[in-house]
């Protein structure tokens, strides 16, 4: 509930601990558009989605929208410790020297590392290949055996089964040396490498197929 004591919105465009559910279209446009009215900043926490992972460089580039102040992580750095908050230039005037800190703040070599990775993200367009794979991968894992739903965008995949069978199949992926996480009892999450190929996603899927047909 928006009172006279908010004064910004924070979400995630793509919600990964919440179980992988992606915003829709009307939410995220709903919700700039309340800011816009209503005065309030509308903050986007892309530490999970950003740098290509939704298979755009930034998961928010999908809904039409654009976030006052962008958070990001992860993906920017490589295996490097590092992260960054971006905002407007007009923003960015209430920010002042000593105001702002992070653990994962820049350092020189962090910052190296990190525009090493941005150039190779970019380069070689793992934002599209993370597209592509996604979607070769999330129609296959639709076939899965006790499949309730298969959710994402791009290389951040969510499988649902109709039951509580997440750590079963988890132990049986982790048995097979596929490495998955697990969301509550019934969700699977997968987070694979941007650089994933066919090849990789067959294997994968053999896996889990195997993993399901346990049930």
């Amino acid at each position: 509930q928006v009172t006279e004591n908010t004064i910004a919105i924070m979400v995630e465009p793509i919600q990964g601990e919440g179980g992988v559910i992606p915003a829709t279209p009307e939410f995220l446009r709903g919700l700039r558009k309340l800011c816009d009215e209503k005065g309030l900043l509308l903050l986007l926490d892309e530490v999970q989605t950003g740098w290509c992972r939704s298979g755009r460089i930034m998961a928010y580039m999908d809904y039409g929208i654009k976030p006052d102040i962008l958070s990001m992580a992860k993906a920017m750095g490589g295996g490097m410790p590092i992260s960054a908050i971006v905002t407007s230039d007009e923003i960015a005037k209430a920010f002042s020297f000593g105001s702002h800190g992070t653990t994962y703040g820049g350092n020189p070599v962090c910052c190296a590392a990190s525009l090493a990775q941005i150039n190779e993200l970019l380069d070689r367009d793992l934002a599209g290949n993370a597209k592509k794979m996604g979607g070769y991968l999330t129609r296959k894992l639709r076939t899965l055996p006790h499949v309730k739903e298969v959710r994402g965008k791009g290389l951040l995949i969510g499988i649902e089964y109709d039951g509580p069978f997440g750590l079963q199949v988890k132990h049986a992926c982790f048995d097979n040396r596929l490495l998955v996480t697990l969301i509550g009892d019934r969700i699977i999450r997968l987070i694979p490498p941007l650089i994933l190929t066919e090849k990789d996603c067959d294997k994968a899927f053999g896996i889990l197929k195997k993993a399901s047909e346990t049930i």
